[in-house]
C-alpha cells in the first residue's frame, strides 16, 4: 500500500472520475442488502483514519429525513454563508455534475481539488480492492471522505451534511454535529429501511448523538415515539415542529415574476415575521421553520448568533434546483423530483393552489424501488396527459411497467418515451402556451430534463 513506485505523479479529474465510477455505487444497484456488512461505518472510519480524520472536530449540522432534507440543507447553508461563515455543503444526488454534491459557499469543488484528494486516497483504496475487496470503500463513502478533506483543507467554519440513505449506517454518520435535523419520516426505501414508520424512524434516529440537540418535523405518532425514546436514551434535547416551532401564517405571492411565499414563523424564543421564500408549497415553509429552530439552538449554545435581518436576506436569495422549480414559461414547465407518496401529494397540492393552467401534462419517471402504486395515486388523476419515460440510471423503472400500472389502476393510456429528452419534445408538441408541463419522479429524470431543456 505504501509502495510509491506505482503511484502516479498526478491525477487528472477525468482519471479521478473513472476510478470513482469503478467502485460499488448503491445508487445504481437495483437491489442490495442493507446491513452492517454492506453499509459499514468501520469501513468509513478506516478510510478517514488513513487521511488523518478530517471529520473530527468539524463544526457541522447533520440532516436526515424521508423528504425535505435537501431543501433544508440548502437553506441552512445559505444562511450560514450570508452570516459570513466559510460554509461547506454536502448533498446527494446531483442533477448534472457530480461536483454539485460538494460545495463551499455555493461554489462546486474545483476539479483540481477533487483530483488532488482522490490522488491521496487512491493508494489505500487500490490496496483494499486488490487484497480485501469487501472492505473497499464504496462510491458514496469516497465522496463523503473527499468532502470532509476538502472542507478541512479550506478551513470550513461550518459544514452542512445531508445523509445519503437512512442515517444509522450512512457514511456521514461519523460526525458529532452541533445540531441534528430529522425533517420527517415516511415510507420510502421500504425494501431497505423497513416497511413500517417505526423501522424507518429507527434508521433516521441513528444520527442522534449524546446531548446533541435534535430539531424535527415528524408528525407521525409511530415514528415520533422512536425519536423521543432515542433522544431520552442519548440525553438529546428534542425541538418539535408543531410544539416548539410553528408556521403561523403563509401568504403566496409573485415577486419579480417568481412564485414565492411570505411566512411568519414562531419558535420557542420568539417570532420571525416577513420571511420571504422564493419557493412554493407549505412543506417548504415547514422546512424553513426547522432551519430557524436550528439557528435558535446555535444561538443558545453561544456557537453562532445570526441577525434576523441576515436570515431574511439569505432566505430571500434561495435557489433550490428541481424543487417545484419553474424552468420555463409559455408553456410553464415545472421541474421537481417527487419520489415518495408524500412529496407527490405536496407537489399536486402546490400546483393546484399556486399555479393557473389550462391542461396539465405530466412527464413521469421513477426508480424501481419506489412505492409506485401510492405515488401514482397522488397525481395520475390530476393529469390531462401523461408521458412515461425513464432515466439512464440502471435502477429506472421500465416505462412498460408504469404504463401497465396506470392503465390497470386508473384507466388512463399514457404515451411513452424511451428518453427524457424525447419525452420533453413530445410534451412541448402537445402543449399550448396556457398549459403546464410538470416533469417529476426521480432526481435522475430531473437532471436529464435539466440538460435537455438547456439545449432548447
Amino acid at each position: 500500500m505504501n509502495n510509491q513506485q506505482d503511484k502516479p505523479i498526478s491525477l487528472s479529474y477525468q482519471d479521478a472520475l473513472a476510478f470513482l465510477y469503478k467502485t460499488i455505487d448503491y445508487e445504481k444497484l437495483i437491489s442490495f442488502q442493507y446491513n452492517a456488512s454492506t453499509f459499514s461505518l468501520d469501513r468509513m472510519k478506516k478510510l478517514l483514519a488513513y487521511i488523518r480524520n478530517p471529520h473530527i472536530g468539524l463544526p457541522c449540522i447533520h440532516i436526515t429525513g424521508t423528504k425535505g432534507k435537501g431543501s433544508t440543507a440548502i437553506m441552512t447553508a445559505t444562511v450560514m454563508e450570508c452570516a459570513g461563515l466559510i460554509t461547506g455543503l454536502f448533498t446527494s444526488p446531483h442533477l448534472i455534475d457530480l461536483k454539485e454534491r460538494i460545495q463551499i459557499n455555493r461554489q462546486k469543488i474545483p476539479e483540481a481539488e477533487f483530483a488532488s484528494i482522490m490522488h491521496e486516497l487512491q493508494p489505500y483504496i487500490r490496496h483494499l480492492q486488490e487484497t480485501e475487496p469487501s472492505a473497499s470503500p464504496t462510491f458514496f463513502e469516497i465522496l463523503t471522505a473527499i468532502s470532509m478533506v476538502y472542507f478541512k483543507r479550506k478551513r470550513t467554519e461550518m459544514a452542512v451534511l445531508e445523509v445519503g440513505l437512512g442515517g444509522r449506517l450512512d457514511s456521514t454518520n461519523v460526525v458529532v454535529p452541533m445540531v441534528s435535523i430529522i425533517t420527517n419520516v415516511g415510507l420510502d426505501h421500504t425494501a431497505i429501511l423497513g416497511n413500517s414508520l417505526s423501522s424507518i424512524a429507527y434508521e433516521k434516529a441513528g444520527i442522534i448523538k449524546h446531548r446533541v440537540p435534535v430539531v424535527s418535523g415528524i408528525d407521525s405518532a409511530e415514528a415520533l415515539s422512536v425519536i423521543e425514546n432515542t433522544c431520552r436514551e442519548k440525553d438529546a434535547p428534542l425541538y418539535l415542529f408543531g410544539r416548539d416551532i410553528r408556521v403561523e401564517a403563509v401568504k403566496h405571492l409573485v415577486k419579480d415574476g417568481t412564485q414565492g411565499m411570505r411566512c411568519m414563523i414562531k419558535t420557542w424564543r420568539g417570532s420571525y415575521d416577513n420571511i420571504y421564500l422564493p419557493l412554493v408549497g407549505i412543506h417548504q415553509a415547514k422546512n424553513c421553520a426547522l432551519v430557524l429552530g436550528t439557528f435558535e439552538i446555535l444561538r443558545e449554545q453561544d456557537n453562532l448568533a445570526v441577525n434576523p435581518d441576515i436570515i431574511r436576506e439569505a432566505l430571500a436569495s434561495l435557489h433550490c434546483p428541481a424543487r417545484i422549480e419553474v424552468v420555463a414559461k409559455n408553456p410553464t414547465i415545472i421541474l421537481d423530483f417527487a419520489h415518495t407518496a408524500d412529496s407527490m401529494r405536496f407537489l399536486k397540492e402546490t400546483l393546484i393552489e399556486n399555479f393557473t393552467f389550462r391542461r396539465l401534462i405530466l412527464i413521469l419517471g421513477f426508480s424501481q424501488d419506489k412505492d409506485l402504486n401510492n405515488i401514482l395515486k397522488e397525481i395520475v388523476m390530476e393529469a390531462d396527459s401523461i408521458i412515461i419515460t425513464r432515466s439512464k440510471n440502471p435502477r429506472a423503472a421500465p416505462p412498460e411497467d408504469l404504463y401497465e400500472k396506470i392503465t390497470k389502476l386508473y384507466g388512463k393510456h399514457p404515451d411513452t418515451a424511451n428518453t427524457v429528452q424525447s419525452a420533453i419534445t413530445m410534451a412541448k408538441q402537445m402543449a399550448s402556451k396556457e398549459d403546464m408541463i410538470c416533469i417529476t419522479g426521480s432526481a435522475y429524470v430531473a437532471g436529464e430534463a435539466r440538460q435537455a431543456l438547456d439545449t432548447w
